[in-house]
């Protein structure tokens, strides 16, 4: 396993030279599709920029405002620009999961209990610890530490998978609860925080989280429904045309 620390950017170098060969034709064939590009690009758009909002927003929560939606946004947007002009895909979805908020939840309270940090000083430190971790990275690939994947089976993938969602089950429960308490920093004699508006926008919370788990499992299937499968008149400039009838 450790014979390959012995050709360093060997790596690098076969990713290179594989993405060279199709590099070209990821953008022309996007740049060819015409208004064909739009859809993807918008589903794109949506798949990334939802989460990342959703995520800024519980981030700005758990850092008392030091993170939040707009750094969010801002990291998702330059490492979405990096990453396709040198990897050519520009169909990539890219954004802050779950285990990603866990992560700076305890930078954040860690920092908050050391006394030569604090939450002022939060975001400079966890600048440094995202460089270091940074120079780790390009450590890993000039190693060729991704190939120690192939020793793993695919229940580490099932176990990071069931993972992610423990975790998603677990924040939409914390947000239900919520929605029946008064916010931090508010004031509890305000009319709008007594029992029985409480008790309503609970309520309704209840009925869109639940409603959305109903949408989701009667639309999983959505993929194999007959509507709207109708022939194409058109292809894209790179599919045959035989595909579609």
């Amino acid at each position: 396993m450790f014979n390959i620390f012995k050709e360093p950017f060997k790596g690098i170098k076969d990713d290179i030279a594989g993405r060279k060969l199709c590099y070209k034709d990821d953008w022309t064939h996007g740049l060819k599709a015409g208004l064909w590009i739009l859809a993807p690009a918008a589903y794109i758009f949506f798949a990334s920029a939802l989460p990342v909002i959703a995520f800024g927003k519980q981030l700005s929560r758990e850092t008392d405002g030091s993170l939040s939606t707009v750094e969010t946004l801002a990291s998702t947007a330059i490492c979405g620009i990096i990453h396709s002009i040198f990897g050519g895909q520009a169909m990539l979805v890219l954004g802050v999961a779950e285990p990603t908020i866990i992560m700076y939840t305890y930078l954040y309270n860690f920092a908050k209990q050391m006394e030569d940090l604090g939450s002022k000083l939060f975001v400079a430190w966890d600048g440094w610890v995202c460089i270091w971790t940074a120079l780790m990275l390009f450590l890993l690939a000039i190693f060729n530490a991704c190939t120690i994947i192939t020793r793993f089976t695919r229940i580490t993938g099932e176990l990071f998978g069931m993972l992610i969602t423990v975790l998603f089950i677990q924040e939409a429960i914390k947000g239900m609860v919520s929605e029946f308490a008064i916010p931090k920093a508010e004031n509890p004699n305000d009319e709008r925080y007594q029992f029985q508006w409480l008790y309503t926008n609970g309520l309704l919370g209840l009925i869109f989280t639940f409603g959305l788990l109903f949408t989701a499992l009667k639309s999983r299937r959505a993929r194999a429904w007959r509507y709207g499968t109708g022939s194409r008149l058109f292809t894209l400039p790179w599919e045959p045309a035989s595909l579609y009838h």
